[in-house]
């Protein structure tokens, strides 16, 4: 089946798994009181508003791949890679002032313009928005744990499991504050936006799911240690491609704001690239837009220009596609079942060729 099709079957098993578990976890937080039954909501809605379920797949394919056999199991545990995923990206939007995500309000803009239209007197909006924001998504950490420690397996296997999402998170936020010191340093290289991205992408967007479904399935160290190329070069790859996205790709598509790269002044490869090789006049276009609150989408395409006849644009392309050749050679060679095998192979395949 092609992966495309695999992943539409999969997100549809998986969605109403996923619903059945966050209308139980509303029904308890009602039990609290009607505000936690409304940010559980508010968490449940995020979670099954979009989303692709590529990191859920992993897992699950992975945990096949490995000669796991509980596909009942494996798909409750897929589930706890979407709540991380939840987690990760509500912190995400607060420190990035994001307003859009998955083509909605996020959860922390919600909150402001409550706080804004109800309680202006007694809080500040954005303040307000941002704390209740950081209550939901450490809430979604927490049931992303809960998850593993439920399912039905070996102890062994839940409790490294469990520690390897752990780890993970540490890495993440590791990885999220280099990329925010990054937006205000600036003597940053390229050798610091990788390393941004081997903390902040590929360890829980690849690295986690993959090697979790792996363990569930009985996998050695030895095996898992056999990842970590392929995990590795997704990672980066996946990560050069999300910011061509992030500054080419359209709000329709990807749920965010064309223009919010460059407000938060993200500085990316494609962005260092550009400056490295620059004219003065063009140098001028990245430098006065990168990190302006007001810019616009005028502003937005003009950085677009300079950004592709530096060559910068093909450069960060060319790298995706060898990366994620790179990866699709690893995993190859592995001695894994085609059951799922395939969708490891297919998903390097999709991620050069992803427009959101």
């Amino acid at each position: 089946m092609p992966f495309q099709n695999q992943l539409k079957a999969f997100k549809t098993d998986l969605d109403r798994q996923l619903k059945i578990y966050l209308d139980l976890k509303i029904r308890e937080s009602r039990r609290i009181s009607s505000f936690t039954e409304e940010i559980t909501k508010y968490i449940a809605d995020l979670t099954l508003r979009g989303g692709k379920r590529v990191r859920a797949a992993l897992l699950y394919n992975s945990y096949l791949a490995h000669g796991g056999t509980d596909r009942e199991m494996a798909m409750k545990a897929a589930m706890s890679m979407e709540l991380a995923e939840t987690y990760l990206l509500i912190h995400d939007d607060i420190m990035d002032n994001g307003t859009l995500r998955r083509g909605g309000l996020t959860i922390h803009e919600i909150y402001r313009r409550i706080a804004d239209e109800q309680y202006h007197n007694k809080v500040h909006p954005r303040g307000f928005g941002i704390a209740i924001g950081m209550c939901a998504g450490n809430i979604a950490s927490a049931l992303s744990y809960e998850i593993l420690t439920k399912l039905d397996c070996l102890e062994v296997s839940k409790n490294t499991a469990t520690k390897l999402l752990s780890d993970v998170y540490v890495l993440e936020n590791y990885g999220q504050s280099l990329d925010m010191i990054s937006q205000v340093r600036d003597d940053v290289t390229q050798k610091d936006i990788i390393q941004v991205h081997t903390l902040k992408t590929m360890p829980y967007t690849f690295d986690a799911p993959i090697k979790i479904g792996a363990i569930l399935a009985g996998a050695t160290d030895a095996d898992l240690a056999k990842l970590d190329d392929y995990t590795l070069s997704l990672g980066i790859a996946y990560q050069v491609q999300d910011d061509i996205l992030g500054l080419f790709g359209s709000a329709k598509k990807t749920g965010k704001q064309t223009t919010s790269d460059l407000k938060e002044g993200k500085k990316t490869l494609l962005i260092l690239d550009a400056l490295d090789v620059a004219n003065a006049k063009q140098r001028e276009t990245i430098v006065k837009n990168l990190g302006n609150k007001r810019v616009t989408v005028s502003d937005l395409k003009k950085v677009r220009a300079v950004v592709e006849d530096t060559g910068s644009l093909a450069k960060s392309k060319k790298l995706a596609e060898n990366l994620a050749r790179k990866a699709i050679k690893v995993i190859s060679n592995l001695n894994l079942n085609p059951s799922g095998k395939e969708f490891l192979v297919g998903v390097a395949q999709y991620i050069i060729a992803r427009e959101y």
